[in-house]
């Protein structure tokens, strides 16, 4: 696909019945763009924007 991430490797990413950390290992998920790519592209972190809802009391 246009990232790098091969069309197979991406399907079975989404169709696993694995839960998030155990399929955080495998290879299409470890092919995507990494946070920093994804923040110069202007997408916000939810990471971020839960720290900052949380944390701002």
């Amino acid at each position: 696909m246009k990232l790098g991430v091969h069309v197979k490797a991406a399907v079975a990413c989404g169709i696993n019945s694995k839960g998030p950390w155990r399929s955080s290992k495998t290879p299409g998920i470890q092919q995507a763009p990494s946070n920093d790519y994804l923040k110069a592209e202007g997408l916000a972190s939810l990471r971020d924007g839960w720290i900052k809802l949380h944390h701002s009391r």
